[in-house]
């Protein structure tokens, strides 16, 4: 799986392989080899959750039924356990984007231990869990350095984690920057990103924390459950939330943008 790749694979990656095409470079024409000197944590499942961080998962009672599939995949490390009862606790895979990989590296390397310790703990609450990249790593040194020492600290301090890096980003290794709702998504959210890797191994897929509106009644719904950021403008939340919604209403997967429990 080219998506998801062991951290410890990337040096033989980048030496062994054509990182454009992921071949391996003594091979060519007709002889061509797809890139065998990698691994990859990740293995094919039933049942995906897909969880974002949208506000609408408070007081939705959605966390037993996330936990409950098979494999539960996050975008950008976002708190769980004081959400557990909405948002579930389970995680088995964590999307991050530049802006939160760097984050993460500041707080591992932060001279307050207080601010080290519980971004450890954070990474140590979903014992075996993949932490990976969702661009490419191939072309930019500055978040190989970034990711080293995530992989660095977490090895040193026993974190029981796996970090790991993609072939390309997630949206254009499976190419669906123009497939998806039959647009291309300029600039996509972590969130469609994390959809288009899930895609490539679950059998069927639930999403849940992705409604950019205001509820029924029409009161605001925050960005994120855990905070009372703003929406980043820069991502086309509105297409996004309409090309799931289609795609809920083909078939290809389940959209929940309700309530979980309604007892």
């Amino acid at each position: 799986m080219r998506h998801v790749i062991d951290y410890r694979d990337l040096d033989a990656f980048r030496r062994d392989c054509n990182i454009k095409s992921f071949t391996m470079k003594n091979s060519s024409g007709e002889n061509r080899k797809t890139c065998d000197v990698v691994h990859t944590p990740i293995k094919h499942y039933r049942t995906c959750a897909v969880v974002g961080s949208g506000g609408i998962l408070l007081n939705s009672s959605c966390g037993a039924e996330i936990d409950a599939h098979d494999f539960v995949i996050r975008s950008n490390l976002p708190p769980t356990i004081p959400f557990q009862k909405d948002v579930g606790r389970k995680t088995n895979f964590t999307a991050v984007n530049h802006a939160r990989l760097l984050a993460v590296r500041r707080a591992l390397k932060a001279r307050n231990p207080a601010i080290r310790a519980a971004m450890l703990a954070r990474l140590s609450s979903s014992p075996g869990m993949v932490f990976g990249y969702s661009l490419t790593l191939a072309d930019n040194k500055r978040n190989r350095r970034y990711l080293q020492s995530v992989y660095m600290i977490t090895k040193e301090n026993k974190v029981p984690v796996i970090t790991a890096f993609s072939h390309q980003s997630y949206m254009s290794s499976k190419g669906l920057w123009s497939k998806m709702g039959g647009r291309r998504w300029t600039l996509p959210s972590t969130g469609l990103n994390v959809f288009g890797l899930a895609s490539t191994f679950c059998d069927r897929i639930s999403m849940y924390g992705y409604f950019p509106f205001p509820d029924v009644h029409g009161r605001p719904i925050p960005y994120h459950y855990f905070d009372r950021v703003r929406p980043h403008s820069a991502h086309k939340m509105k297409g996004e939330f309409d090309m799931f919604q289609k795609l809920h209403r083909q078939g290809v997967l389940r959209h929940v943008v309700d309530k979980c429990d309604r007892s």
